[in-house]
Formats: C-alpha cells, structure tokens, sequence
C-alpha cells in the first residue's frame, strides 16, 4: 500500500509542476509600451494593474506619461507610465485629483487652510504644477514586471 501512496504522490507532483504559467508580457514597438494580457488582449483607454503598479494605457493600448484626465480626475504618470496617485483603500486603485497638476496633501507640507487644500475622492490635495489641459506622451520606459 506505501508504494501505491508513493507512486500516486509523485504523479501528483509531476503534474503539479508541468503545469505552464500563462502571464501577460509587456511589449514594444516604434510607438511605444504595451501591455499584452495571456490571452492576447491588451488594456485600452484605462486604467489598469499590471504587477504591483498602475498604468495608463491610451486608446490604442499603449502606456503613457504626463497627466491625464479620465472621468474619475486627474493622473500624474512617471515616465516609465506608473501612476503616482495615492491607491484609495476602498477601491484599491487610484484616487483621480480634482485638477490638473494637483498632488495628494500631506500634514508636512503646512496647513490644509494656507495651502487650500481641497478634499475630492477621499483624499486632501494641493495645486504643485500648472496644467490646464491633457498632457500625455507615451511611456519612454517601463519597468517589466516579474511573472
């Protein structure tokens, strides 16, 4: 009976371990960065968690950045495309800012009252760049995530 459980043990693991893992992977092209899903698809005009962080990617599917306006606010991307906004502990994704070039508030900076702080999608923020309009460009580099 012990060579049965032996035997059974070790088909167990060798299917366990022959199992292939799909992820995604990034790409790159003339155009820039993008991410492309196991599947095939590839996230557009959104948001999207890719590893550990988030990323903007334009309506043709590539990562962008700058700042830009969605919806929901603002977003100030790195130029490697991650986005710098604070992550909302609600929804676990990030918190748009009332305006253009507004950075999330904190108590080190001064008061909420000397720097007009203004309260929007459960964060304090404060105006530290001029932006008046959607400035975007497509991600120079980005930091490839481990599968």
């Amino acid at each position: 009976m012990r060579k049965v459980y032996l035997f059974l043990a070790a088909a167990i693991l060798t299917v366990a371990f022959s199992i292939t893992a799909y992820a995604g992977d990034w790409k790159k092209n003339d155009q820039g960065w993008w991410y492309q899903n196991d599947d095939g698809t590839y996230p557009a005009n959104k948001l999207t968690k890719v590893g550990e962080n988030w990323y903007y990617f334009n309506e043709v599917g590539y990562a962008q950045g700058g700042f830009v306006e969605l919806p929901n606010g603002w977003f100030e991307l790195a130029d490697n495309g991650i986005c710098k906004n604070p992550i909302d502990p609600t929804t676990q994704e990030p918190a748009g800012a009332p305006y253009g070039g507004w950075i999330q508030y904190v108590d080190w900076f001064g008061s909420k009252e000397e720097l007009g702080a203004v309260y929007h999608n459960n964060f304090y923020w404060i105006k530290f760049y001029d932006v008046t309009k959607t400035d975007t460009y497509s991600a120079s580099q980005v930091i490839e995530t481990q599968n």
